[in-house]
């Protein structure tokens, strides 16, 4: 079974902080969710980050230690970050990546109205898109 090492780089610094505030009965599973994060089809991701952002949001109303859930929201962002990148957009890009998609599906299910996704700003998606 991997360790919390194997899985710094997937999650990032917020995550791992709350990875480490999380109770330890929890963190054998939380590793094993990390690790297969980046292997998820962007789909697939983005049904399991909505889940997360929704999970971490509803828990917030509740008291107590809820960092195992916080955990999968921010392993999200970062990880959506990465896909980003790795579709070819500048850092500078600001347009929405997965993880914008999937907190404005949360959103919509929790029956709020979320702000639109913005357009990409450093021309990666209209180098995709056939001309004319």
């Amino acid at each position: 079974m991997a360790d919390r090492a194997s899985i710094v780089d997937i999650v990032g610094p917020v995550a791992i902080g709350e990875f480490d505030n999380a109770k330890d009965h929890y963190k054998p599973g939380l590793i094993e969710w990390a690790s297969k994060l980046p292997t998820l089809s962007d789909q697939a991701f983005l049904t399991e980050c909505t889940r997360a952002i929704y999970e971490s949001a509803l828990v917030s109303r509740f008291r107590g230690n809820w960092e195992h859930e916080h955990f999968k929201a921010s392993a999200c962002y970062t990880d959506a970050k990465r896909r980003h990148a790795a579709a070819g957009h500048s850092p500078e890009c600001n347009a929405s990546t997965l993880y914008g998609r999937a907190h404005a599906l949360a959103m919509r299910s929790a029956g709020h109205t979320p702000r639109p996704l913005t357009g990409c700003t450093c021309g990666r998606e209209s180098e995709e898109k056939p001309s004319g």
